[in-house]
Formats: C-alpha cells, sequence, structure tokens
C-alpha cells in the first residue's frame, strides 16, 4: 500500500501504548506482596505493641500519645472478626528503632484513665496457629467421636415418647 501510511499507523501505535503504560499505574490494582521474613523482623525491630487500650480509642489519640516518641508509620487496632469490635490492643510502627525504644518508656503510663502495657512487638514464627493453643489435649493418632442421634432416640437414655434433637 503506501508506506507513509504505515508509518503514521506505527507512530500512532506507539504513542497510544506510551499512553496507555503512563496510565496503567492508576488503573490496574497493586498486588500485595507480603514482605520477605528479613523485611518483617526489621519492620518487627521499629514496632511496638499495646495492651489494655480502651475500647473506644481512635487511631489518632494513639498518635497523639507516642507523638514525643518519635514519627509514627502505622497504627493499627484489630477488630474482632464477628462483632466488628475493636480489641483493647494496638501496634505501632515507628520510622525508625530508636523510636520503638523510647515508646517501650511508655509502659505503665496512663492512656484514658487506663494503664497500658506497652512491649516490644514479637516477629511470628512460622507453624505458630492460635487453633492449636488450649483446648483439650488428645493423643497424636486419637480420634473423638462424638454421636448425636438424630429421628431416633438414644439407645438406653430416654423414653421413646422424649427425643431431645
Amino acid at each position: 500500500m503506501c508506506p507513509q501510511f504505515d508509518q503514521e499507523i506505527a507512530a500512532e501505535t506507539l504513542k497510544l501504548q506510551q499512553i496507555q503504560q503512563k496510565y496503567s499505574m492508576y488503573t490496574a490494582p497493586q498486588k500485595y506482596v507480603p514482605p520477605t521474613a528479613e523485611e518483617q523482623r526489621e519492620i518487627d525491630s521499629r514496632s511496638v505493641h499495646m495492651s489494655n487500650v480502651d475500647w473506644n480509642s481512635t487511631v489518632e489519640e494513639i498518635e497523639k500519645f507516642f507523638y514525643g516518641c518519635g514519627e509514627i508509620k502505622r497504627v493499627t487496632i484489630p477488630k474482632d472478626k464477628f462483632t466488628g469490635r475493636q480489641k483493647n490492643f494496638a501496634f505501632i510502627e515507628f520510622d525508625s528503632p530508636k523510636s520503638a525504644s523510647m515508646a517501650l518508656l511508655m509502659d505503665k503510663s496512663e492512656f484514658r484513665n487506663r494503664f497500658v502495657t506497652v512491649v516490644a512487638k514479637r516477629t511470628n514464627k512460622p507453624g505458630m496457629n492460635a487453633s492449636k493453643v488450649g483446648g483439650p489435649r488428645y493423643g497424636k493418632n486419637q480420634v473423638v467421636v462424638k454421636y448425636v442421634y438424630v429421628n431416633a432416640p438414644a439407645p438406653g437414655r430416654y423414653s421413646k415418647r422424649f427425643t431431645p434433637y
């Protein structure tokens, strides 16, 4: 066909690709990449755990409480996944480990008429699972089976007229 027409199409295609590349960072969702173990240890070295926090505390109040310790990057107050009510502890991530060590001096101080405990945040160890903590201890290969009799009386427990299920 016409070489001039092909050159115009190539130039328009290149321009369109540049525009798409420029605006793709605003429209494409960014995938969360969890930090490596080394990065997580570094984050935890500049973070503290604050317990006995009042139920109605806000992030702004906690930031104001730790204002003199240094620059705060993030304050996290976890919430109960069933009720949506916030829990009575918080995590505070500082900009530097020196700020976190200053925050440890705030231990046993009063916040909203409660004495709070401030300790260094521990790094979670792989394999620790909250579901394994507490409860009855059964053998490793032991299976516990509980029977529920539906539409029939339990043998020898109740008369045939009364069934609890």
